[in-house]
């Protein structure tokens, strides 16, 4: 009888489960997902490789432009009609950052622009907003060339016959490199001529990135689990947090000239000003009346600006090298852009704006690949789409996907599966504004996007003064996409020529 008992109560239990969290809700179409799953083993997305960018464009053309899909237990709403999407950026007081980000990236850590709401992320965002504005970055182009002059210099010493196979690793440590320097002017060695990495803060920095990946794509319960009990990730945190707070030790020990000239170019001498002062005191007032960053929200937004800075970057980079590598004649436009400007040999700031065409390759790069597949909103009450007419819940999450924007005929006049950056200089020149989302768009877009733009254009400007890249053959150099932190590129293999 007691057996009878137990097994009748599971069963209950597990209908219960299935009921309120594994059925389709409402008339909105899509999968009926699995018990624990979701949808993530019938999409493919967990055991057979796909992507996302593949499995949501399917899920379109299968259930139309609004759609259900479980992230294992998660329902989201993806919106792909762009009247809709145009209502949900446009209305910040009803979609706010996606609970799905938060509750992902909290597992690493709290305190992050990534995982505040509210008062809280106004108080970070009047902090860190100012340190991207354009007067700032513009200072970090002397910087930036010489990183990319040093990757240069590794690649040209060299076999000119080699098929270059580590792009995306080698453009992750220029990144890296770029990020330790404008974080905290701080040299982290990772471009060195034998590829090897030996510093400790940077080796860290890797560790808690290939974590960021893990805990990323995993149930909060696995993340959490294993950020508590792995000792290499534990290591990391320690190490990176023993570096930063010395560094913000030692800005503080500046005297006042020094800490203000440093404020242009170093992003923690920046962030010192905001420090506060009496920590214990800011932790007991309303959220309405704090001011300034503690030292552990000044280490978390750091993490943040390494992760949300350097994986897309790198990773937009990388497709732009696959991409000159497969268009011989995109990469030969550029080049005779920098030589009928002047800047074929010399790279200058102020020459910089003039090259419009690089401008569109960029934008085309990351049109036709962008790094993040979309972002997700959650609804702070209930509201209903305006053109699809769907109604939605407080607490229900929606899905914007970037790249079924982006490939969807009806918002681009030259075919949109063509990579041709010409369309924005001609056809496509006003397209619609949200149809090209690379950074997102609302009150919770990519505050660093000016910056990542800067550094991808003057990178791209200088390799394109310095090295031709050719393609290395249809089996190393195959594109297709890998699924990690960003959409990388599966397959690049080039031939660089000098």
């Amino acid at each position: 009888m007691l057996l009878l008992l137990i097994f009748s109560l599971i069963a209950l239990l597990i209908f219960y489960w299935k009921n309120k969290y594994f059925t389709l809700r409402g008339p909105i179409p899509g999968l009926s997902p699995h018990l624990l799953f979701g949808n993530l083993i019938q999409s493919g997305l967990l055991l057979n490789g796909k992507c996302m960018p593949e499995i949501m464009q399917k899920f379109k053309d299968s259930y139309g432009d609004t759609f259900q899909f479980w992230f294992g237990p998660r329902r989201s709403i993806v919106v792909n009609n762009i009247k809709d999407i145009q209502h949900i950026f446009s209305h910040r007081n009803i979609y706010e950052q996606g609970e799905f980000f938060i509750r992902q990236l909290s597992v690493l850590g709290k305190g992050g622009l990534n995982t505040i709401t509210g008062p809280q992320y106004k108080r970070h965002a009047s902090i860190l907003m100012p340190l991207f504005r354009r007067a700032k970055i513009i200072d970090q182009f002397d910087l930036i060339v010489a990183c990319t002059d040093k990757l240069l210099s590794n690649w040209r010493a060299r076999s000119n016959s080699l098929v270059h196979c580590d792009i995306v690793p080698e453009c992750h440590n220029l990144l890296l490199e770029i990020f330790g320097l404008i974080s905290f002017d701080y040299d982290l060695e990772t471009l060195e001529e034998n590829g090897t990495i030996q510093n400790e803060l940077a080796m860290a920095l890797q560790d808690f990135l290939k974590a960021t990946q893990f805990v990323f794509l995993s149930p909060p319960i696995i993340g959490t689990i294993y950020t508590k009990l792995s000792p290499q990730h534990q290591r990391a945190k320690s190490t990176i947090t023993k570096y930063i707070y010395r560094m913000i030790d030692n800005e503080l020990a500046a005297n006042g000239e020094s800490r203000a000239q440093r404020k242009r170019t170093c992003l923690i001498a920046s962030l010192i000003s905001s420090l506060q002062e009496d920590e214990e005191s800011e932790a007991r007032k309303n959220e309405n009346e704090k001011k300034g960053l503690s030292r552990a929200e000044v280490l978390q937004e750091l993490l943040t600006f390494l992760v949300a800075g350097s994986e897309t970057t790198s990773t937009a980079l990388a497709w732009f090298i696959y991409y000159m590598s497969k268009y011989p004649q995109v990469q030969q436009k550029i080049k005779d852009e920098l030589v009928n400007t002047g800047s074929q040999s010399d790279l200058l700031l102020n020459r910089l704006d003039s090259l419009i065409y690089l401008d569109c390759v960029i934008n085309e790069t990351l049109r036709h690949s962008a790094p993040f597949p979309g972002t997700a909103r959650t609804l702070t009450v209930d509201d209903r789409l305006p053109e699809s007419g769907v109604q939605l819940f407080k607490g229900e999450s929606v899905f914007i996907p970037f790249y079924n924007l982006a490939y969807d005929n009806r918002y681009w006049s030259i075919d949109p599966k063509v990579f041709c950056p010409e369309r924005f200089l001609n056809e496509d020149k006003s397209h619609h504004s949200y149809a090209f989302l690379p950074f997102g768009a609302g009150h919770r877009q990519c505050v660093g996007q000016d910056l990542a733009r800067f550094e991808l254009k003057v990178i791209s400007a200088r390799m394109m003064q310095k090295v031709t890249f050719s393609d290395g053959g249809s089996s190393l150099n195959s594109g297709g996409h890998v699924a990690s932190l960003t959409i990388m590129p599966k397959n690049i293999g080039v031939i660089m020529e000098f």
